[in-house]
């Protein structure tokens, strides 16, 4: 289930998150030539050819004696990573060659017996072009030489990844089936609803925080549709993940969310709402995933009503505006055929389509009401079309693309929203001039 990982490790300053943005084409990385700049994990979906594969870019390794207690955390997340990681891109430097912590690192590697593709950056910078067979000193392989900077290489580079990615193998799945994700913070009840639905005990159910390690199925029938669970470990905030166990956990969920049509978003009813509930949903929403947020444990004694705490769902995750809120208790299984009514109507949603004619009007209509910004000439929305699904998404023919603010474009969500609710469901709009 999910994508393949792929893994971006190496010592500090070999490029590694000038690599990362390369491959997921934008600038999501923090870049510095100031060594370990990166000490959070990001998370990119990258695509070449027929293939997509999710990347992870890490913090920079050092060998135990020159870390600090710090860099042994991150060294420690470092390595879960690449347990986890179908490939690990070794990333080395081809201007220094290699160095001695490369040698130590890539013998720690070894010993592991993950799939490693050592990747030398800087090829611009080198000597020699022939210089890079200096790092078959490494074994692992033969090496591949790339420019992040300038992206030589990075088509070759590719092309060996998708070549050595594993076929992940999806199990069958019959016609109709909508994947529910179900995440959020460590004891909000994801297990115990999970069981509820089932009506069986059949995951782990502790009081202890983050009893769940790793992504659980369950399948069952609800009015006739198939619809299979995932259970997930608990996310954090990354930079509260403290151990590698949780830190393996944390990519099976995001993994799984990936691999989701719909997420519930659980929240403890009975705790304040906070940046980790936020920082979950931003997940979800940023992957274009269909999104409930459940109320749990609402049959405990509240401090607000549910209608004032549905109000604060919305005031701290305005991004979240078209997500329904609905209250549950996986203790006595109130709302939780609501939920799953809703997760049915929100797939739906996202399969959406617009009439191209319907959804001109509703262009007309927005562009009257609030006319686009000006640039360097009086700006015009020609005509738009939809151009996906799953999210549904949009794209706005326009005389001046460069004017279109971030701003413009949430407008014209809400306007699309205000007309056709989509309800649950991100909307993409992307707009282009009309040559």
């Amino acid at each position: 289930m999910g994508l393949p990982m792929v893994a971006l490790v190496g010592r500090p300053n070999t490029g590694k998150s000038t690599l990362f943005n390369r491959l997921v084409g934008g600038r999501r990385a923090v870049v510095s030539e100031r060594e370990k700049t990166t000490r959070d994990r990001n998370y990119g979906e990258v695509e070449w050819g027929a293939k997509r594969f999710f990347l992870v870019d890490t913090g920079g390794l050092l060998p135990d004696r020159e870390a600090s207690d710090l860099d042994r955390l991150v060294a420690r997340q470092v390595r879960a990573a690449a347990e986890e990681a179908d490939l690990v891109l070794f990333l080395v430097d081809g201007k220094t060659g290699p160095l001695t912590i490369d040698l130590e690192l890539a013998r720690g590697f070894r010993r592991r017996g993950n799939g490693f593709l050592v990747v030398v950056n800087k090829e611009d910078a080198m000597r020699d072009p022939s210089a890079v067979h200096e790092f078959l000193a490494l074994g692992l392989g033969e090496p591949v030489a790339v420019s992040a900077a300038h992206g030589t290489g990075v088509g070759d580079l590719l092309d060996e990844i998708v070549r050595r990615l594993p076929e992940k193998g999806e199990p069958p799945v019959e016609e109709g089936t909508v994947r529910i994700g179900i995440v959020g913070r460590p004891n909000v009840g994801k297990s115990s609803l999970v069981n509820a639905y089932l009506q069986e005990e059949r995951m782990v159910v502790s009081e202890e925080p983050g009893t769940t390690r790793d992504t659980v199925d369950s399948v069952l029938r609800w009015k006739g549709r198939p619809i299979t669970l995932v259970d997930t470990a608990g996310l954090r905030r990354r930079s509260r993940v403290q151990d590698d166990i949780e830190y393996y956990s944390m990519l099976r969920a995001l993994r799984a969310i990936e691999g989701s049509d719909v997420v519930f978003l659980l929240i403890d009813a009975t705790e304040p709402i906070g940046k980790q509930d936020a920082h979950v949903a931003s997940i979800a929403d940023r992957l274009g995933r269909g999104i409930a947020v459940l109320l749990n444990k609402t049959d405990l004694p509240l401090e607000r009503p549910v209608e004032e705490l549905r109000d604060e769902v919305h005031r701290r995750m305005p991004f979240l505006s078209y997500a329904p809120v609905v209250a549950v208790s996986a203790a006595t299984r109130k709302g939780i055929g609501k939920a799953l009514d809703l997760a049915l109507m929100i797939d739906e949603e996202r399969k959406r389509t617009i009439p191209t004619s319907e959804l001109n009007k509703i262009v007309e209509w927005a562009a009257e009401r609030n006319p686009p910004p000006v640039g360097r000439r009086p700006n015009k929305i020609y005509y738009a079309v939809q151009t996906g699904t799953a999210p549904p998404t949009f794209l706005f023919f326009v005389k001046e693309s460069g004017a279109i603010t971030p701003e413009y474009r949430r407008y014209l969500v809400r306007s699309i929203r205000e007309k056709i609710p989509f309800t649950g469901t991100p909307v993409i709009v992307n707009v282009r001039e009309k040559k």
